[in-house]
């Protein structure tokens, strides 16, 4: 067994999903769906989708749609202002996809952007304000998506989230305690304090929540395509507010932010054909590796203890090379034949002992030479004739930087976390990185 980047298109579950995107195998002609179905982490959001696809829409037109909804329902978990992967399945083509729309650094970050005069990373500086903003991919992917699969204009797609965003959606349980999480955060920045508080406080359950800004933002996007929301005077309100906030944003990173197409790893696992995704994203990877270490183990014939010991072990030895290899792979060169290939599998296999658990100091140090979830929203769709969306939208923590650019109603990300602030150093997930993912203008 082996997964590897897919280098042709025709058509062809894992056990374990992590953070990967996931699509099962395609299904031959007479086993065609004949109707849709969509999960999505809001029953909103997922009605928005139902509504497309009623509408005549396939799966990617529905994908717009729950998208553009999740980003208004789920302020603490996506977002415009945010990015996110698309990995699609065609079904007349065969065709597999894997759309970028990563957020990217602003072109003044600098490697050591967020250490202090001793070096030491300062932590609120890449998690909270605009200066933890990267530029966001969203609504170029989504636009992405319109232009290249979709059977429907943007109008139509966002129609439901310009909705919600104007008449407003009731407040969750889930919502309260993430709010609660970031409250002291949130009450520091007044357009966040007045979009999504009441009086500085937690909203109760089914407070409506409206944002007629962002739906404005939605609106133009609809009229215009993407260009109203990277050039103009909604980029201009975007760049204004970032700056007098402490931000580094500047026109021109909005202007030429691009999303990139990636051909998605793809591999087997106990007879299934797993279509996953590819760098930047590390889960594709992780995930490949993980499974090519488990595949000699019948895992259900394991006693619970040993099943979990061997899954653990495996998940160890593919997240070191997840800090010490993986990063954006238009600025990095990594090797995802060997990490991917079935030998190197082999070795790594032969280092877990059976019997007990590998000591940290066993395992090779991440960086060599080099130098020194509740808070993101997946969601899946299928259509009648086949097409399939797994789709993962970030902001990064609980309603991302918490800091809304005045008169946008934009909810800007912090996924400049998500870079390796300083070699080694965990980010607010605890995960570590090396060079590959060190900070560099326009490194996603």
């Amino acid at each position: 067994m082996r997964f590897a980047l897919l280098v042709r298109t025709p058509p062809a579950r894992a056990a374990l999903l992590l953070a990967a995107l996931l699509l099962a195998a395609a299904a031959t002609a007479a086993d065609l769906p004949r109707r849709g179905a969509i999960a999505s982490a809001h029953p909103l959001a997922s009605e928005a989708g139902v509504e497309i696809l009623a509408a005549g829409g396939n799966a990617f037109d529905a994908a717009v749609a729950v998208g553009a909804a999740l980003a208004v329902v789920e302020p603490y978990s996506s977002g415009v202002g945010g990015g996110g992967f698309w990995l699609l399945h065609r079904e007349q083509d065969g065709l597999q996809v894997m759309v970028d729309g990563r957020e990217t650094a602003p072109g003044a970050a600098t490697r050591d952007m967020y250490l202090d005069e001793q070096g030491n990373p300062v932590r609120e500086r890449s998690i909270n304000g605009p200066l933890a903003a990267a530029i966001p991919g969203m609504i170029a992917g989504l636009e992405h998506l319109t232009r290249n699969y979709c059977t429907l204009p943007l109008a139509e797609t966002l129609a439901p989230a310009i909705r919600l965003a104007r008449e407003g959606f009731p407040v969750t349980e889930g919502y309260r305690q993430l709010a609660g999480y970031r409250l002291n955060v949130m009450r520091a920045d007044p357009e966040v304090a007045r979009i999504f508080l009441l009086d500085g406080e937690v909203p109760p359950l089914g407070h409506v929540i409206r944002q007629p800004e962002l739906a404005s933002v939605l609106e133009a996007v609809a009229r215009e395509g993407a260009a109203a929301f990277y050039s103009g005077a909604i980029a201009q309100q975007l760049v204004n507010g970032v700056r007098a906030g402490g931000g580094v944003w500047s026109a021109i990173d909005l202007a030429r932010y691009e999303v990139v197409e990636r051909r998605p790893i793809v591999g087997e696992y106990d007879g299934i054909r797993v279509v996953t995704a590819a760098p930047p994203s590390s889960g594709g990877v992780v995930l490949g590796e993980i499974l090519n270490i488990l595949a000699p183990y019948d895992l259900d014939a394991l006693e619970p203890v040993d099943r979990r010991h061997l899954v653990i072990e495996a998940m160890r030895r593919a997240y070191r090379d997840r800090a010490d290899y993986l990063g954006d792979p238009d600025f990095t060169d990594i090797p995802l034949e060997r990490l991917l290939d079935s030998v190197y599998a082999d070795t790594l296999r032969a280092s877990i002992d059976p019997a007990r658990a590998t000591p940290s100091s066993a395992l090779p140090p991440a960086g060599g030479d080099a130098p020194a979830g509740r808070h993101t929203t997946h969601y899946s769709i299928l259509d009648r004739d086949g097409n399939r969306v797994a789709a993962t939208l970030s902001i990064n923590l609980p309603f991302g930087a918490v800091f809304v650019p005045p008169g946008t109603g934009v909810v800007l990300n912090d996924e400049m976390d998500d870079f390796s602030v300083k070699a080694m150093t965990p980010n607010a997930y605890g995960l570590v990185g090396v060079n590959a993912n060190a900070i560099a203008p326009g490194k996603r």
